[in-house]
């Protein structure tokens, strides 16, 4: 995987890559959209929820709605286009408290304490990655880059194929 990335990486050095804090609003505007799906009643609301924070950077454009509000986009290091199976891997570790939350008895506990560490390393490795790759981003072989359009409308993370 890491051998994909060193092949690419010439490719996407002039991209603009996200600022970190565009792209911590831009999560939790998805997670607070996951929260709420969560409160519609029975299980349906649990499968909306994990449906969402799984596969919404898969959604076409690699734009979640935190992404399109932020102005972000979701590309695959090997320029194909986004799809479910990435946006998979790539939210994994992000969805760990929700699916967490759903063992029996232990499971509030485990969402706070192990969920909440989850996710403060993944912050972690955000901001201190040169290449500003969490850990869902390495899985998958994703990068998140500001999502520009030209005056032509193409939009400039596409500009370079």
């Amino acid at each position: 995987m890491a051998a994909g990335w060193e092949e690419q990486r010439e490719f996407f050095q002039d991209a603009r890559r996200a600022r970190y804090l565009a792209r911590m609003a831009g999560k939790a505007a998805d997670l607070i959209v996951g929260m709420s799906l969560w409160q519609i009643p029975g299980s349906a609301g649990v499968f909306a929820c994990l449906f969402y924070v799984l596969m919404c950077d898969g959604f076409p454009g690699g734009r979640s709605l935190g992404k399109w509000l932020t102005e972000l986009k979701v590309v695959r290091i090997d320029r194909e286009g986004m799809d479910f199976p990435s946006s998979l891997m790539r939210n994994l570790t992000v969805a760990s408290p929700f699916l967490l939350y759903l063992f029996p008895v232990i499971g509030p506990f485990l969402a706070y304490t192990v969920g909440t560490s989850i996710l403060l390393i993944e912050a972690y490795l955000g901001f201190y990655d040169p290449d500003g790759q969490r850990a869902g981003d390495t899985f998958a072989e994703t990068l998140v880059v500001a999502y520009r359009q030209g005056s032509d409308g193409v939009p400039l993370s596409d500009r370079r194929a």
